[in-house]
């Protein structure tokens, strides 16, 4: 294969493959390059499946307790084993055919890890916390619902993107089990499928050892597996840019408009937050690149495909997003606040190793900028990144909304990394040239890979574990995992099951209060029906993770979809809350601009039943507000819940 410009050649012991020597006029030598050119991405692909049953069989562990330190470590050992094994086969084998293999295992090593590091719990990364629980929400609407819907409010089409909640109530409803069991699985294949796609996208650019070292800075700079689709969509947002509407490296084809619209609409209903970081790099590239085309016209007619293919890929997110916008209105409340704001963007300032070769690749984009191919691309995806902060930080101190500018380091991270990753790999040659270094040993660049993926693995094996800060009085030797602090692993142990117990495992100081939803949704069946749905106004977001009922609003603003127009909901809560007439509470509940309230779900405080917006003051109600005419109520609930029941000749 034709080594793109601009890298430094190496010396490596590798071989080529049996049968590839041959003329290049000969038809067979086109088959047998065209194989190569793929084989790399097919043997990550094949590994990586190969390894999926492994991590699944950790299921069958038993007793094996993450929290336990001599538990915990049993990934670190397999890593470390793992790389020291491939290491010493990348001398004899071929090193595309070793580093796709390297790519397989390192996804599989991934998906082994989520799995250990959630063995125990039947709960995802984070529980039903924050946006953990909104997601499990979603998946639970749409293990029955196609179309695309708010998690809590039904009614609404999702402005959040829909894709992976979406796959997994789908599957959820295939296999029969409940779609927020499902969340902890998808997650470890969610994260595993990261090495695999990224791995595949930068094959697409460069020679397969260096695709598989620039596809480990994003799991390095986002640790977070509970926003798993999050680093799918930014792990092949960067190379698929660059093979899309950049100029491919020497030897290389740029991405055909087929594949590259539907990967591009495909990471929309991903997460589209990272496409409008940096969709001003994106458009200048594409400006910039139509003009040194030779071929402009058919530059332009690429563009214009992939554009419309991921815009079709994409519509059945974006058609009913739209026109609900369009014909209702649309109020964005989800980047209201001051949280992050005052975070500095220069993260390659930070005294850690991925800040210093952060630091490396700032220095190599102000260099190569003009002189490689890579140069010019993630110099303006850097540049757009930033641009986007800025702008949104003027925005803010006149509006209080953000654009989420707190997520910009998410993608600069994975730039600047790549970038040097980049800028060693072309100035090596440079450096040893200059200061005449006799002999560089020929497993120094397989040395190098190997500490990268050995440095993600570790990193990664710390933030996933579950960690805390001990059980008072328990066994000798019973030390917790990796860290004393709690984390996303941590929550998925503390988030109580519906039946009012906890998962295995957890340690009681960290358990967080019991939602009795079984009870709930039986105290309500027994008033409307086994098959009922009824509008809920739940104090806990919990409840639509488990009851497919429609909410009438989410309990944050923070966290609620634009379409719901959250603050005019909040405005009809708060009314109800003061019309005191049980008679006239009855009836307005049920007639609210929004649609009726059949179900109270409150907190109990003495001589009141609150429903806790998060914001400055709760909603306060009283008991005598709801008439035994009108509803039926339900006291002594777990966790000091009262639940309020329309009575069915009060449905109107």
């Amino acid at each position: 294969m034709t080594r793109p410009r601009g890298y430094a050649s190496t010396k490596t012991a590798s071989l080529p493959l049996p049968g590839t020597e041959g003329s290049p006029g000969q038809p067979s030598f086109i088959v047998l390059s065209r194989f190569r050119e793929w084989y790399p991405t097919l043997a990550a692909l094949l590994t990586w499946l190969a390894c999926l049953p492994v991590a699944w069989a950790v299921g069958s562990f038993g007793s094996a307790n993450p929290w336990v330190l001599r538990t915990a470590v049993i990934p670190l050992a397999v890593a470390v084993a793992g790389v020291v094994i491939v290491g010493f086969v990348a001398r004899r084998w071929h090193s595309d055919l070793v580093a796709g293999i390297g790519a397989g295992l390192l996804a599989g090593w991934a998906a082994f890890t989520l799995r250990l590091a959630l063995h125990g719990t039947p709960y995802g990364f984070d529980g039903l916390g924050g946006d953990a629980g909104r997601l499990a929400a979603m998946a639970n609407q749409y293990s029955t619902t196609w179309h695309t819907s708010d998690g809590i409010v039904h009614s609404v089409p999702s402005a959040y993107p829909p894709l992976f909640p979406w796959l997994v109530g789908h599957t959820a409803a295939l296999v029969h089990v409940p779609a927020w069991r499902l969340l902890g699985p998808a997650e470890a294949v969610t994260v595993s499928l990261v090495v695999i796609a990224g791995f595949a996208m930068w094959r697409l650019l460069v020679p397969a050892p260096l695709a598989l070292a620039l596809t480990l800075p994003v799991l390095l700079g986002f640790e977070v597996p509970s926003k798993s689709y999050e680093i799918l969509a930014l792990a092949v947002l960067t190379p698929w840019v660059i093979a899309t509407f950049g100029q491919p490296p020497h030897g290389r084809r740029r991405l055909h408009w087929l594949p590259a619209g539907v990967i591009g609409g495909l990471s929309v209903t991903l997460y589209w937050q990272y496409l409008l970081f940096g969709l001003l790099g994106i458009v200048a590239l594409v400006v910039l690149t139509w003009r040194d085309s030779p071929g402009r016209g058919r530059y332009a007619r690429h563009v214009a495909l992939t554009t419309a293919v991921a815009l079709l890929v994409a519509s059945w997110y974006l058609v009913p997003y739209v026109g609900w916008t369009l014909l209702h209105g649309s109020r964005q409340v989800a980047d209201v606040g001051q949280a992050g704001v005052a975070s500095s963007p220069l993260i390659f300032l930070a005294m850690t190793p991925l800040a210093v070769l952060e630091l490396i690749g700032l220095g190599g984009l102000a260099w190569y900028r003009g002189r490689v191919w890579w140069g010019r691309p993630l110099a303006l995806l850097t540049a757009s990144a930033y641009a986007y902060w800025l702008i949104w930080l003027v925005i803010f101190s006149a509006t209080w909304q953000t654009g989420i500018l707190q997520d910009t380091p998410r993608l600069i991270a994975p730039l600047l990394a790549s970038a040097g990753v980049l800028t060693i790999v072309q100035s090596a040659p440079v450096i040893v040239r200059k200061f005449d270094v006799k002999a560089v040993p020929a497993a120094l660049p397989t040395t190098a890979v190997c500490l990268l993926v050995l440095w993600t693995a570790v990193s990664s094996w710390q933030a996933w574990m579950p960690g805390g800060p001990g059980e008072p009085g328990g066994p000798p030797g019973y030390q917790y995992s990796v860290s004393s602090t709690p984390n996303d692993a941590s929550a998925a142990f503390s988030t109580p099951l519906p039946d009012d117990t906890y998962p295995q495992f957890e340690p009681a100081s960290m358990r967080w209060p019991i939602f009795p939803v079984h009870a709930i949704e039986k105290d309500v069946e027994s008033v409307d029906g086994q098959d009922a749905a009824p509008v809920t106004l739940s104090a806990s977001e919990s409840l639509f993770a488990f009851a497919d009922w429609p909410g009438y609003i989410a309990l944050n603003e923070g966290a609620a979809d634009p379409g719901t127009n959250w603050p005019a909901r909040f405005a009809v809560v708060q009314q109800l809350a003061r019309t005191t007439d049980p008679s006239a509470f009855a009836t307005a509940s049920a007639h609210t601009r929004f649609g009726p309230i059949d179900v109270f779900i409150l907190q109990v405080s003495p001589r009141q039943w609150v429903w806790p917006d998060l914001g400055p003051a709760p909603v306060a109600f009283s008991p005598a507000q709801f008439s035994s005419r009108a509803f039926t109520v339900f006291t002594n609930l777990t966790g000091g819940f009262v639940v309020a029941v329309r009575r069915p000749a009060q449905h109107q």
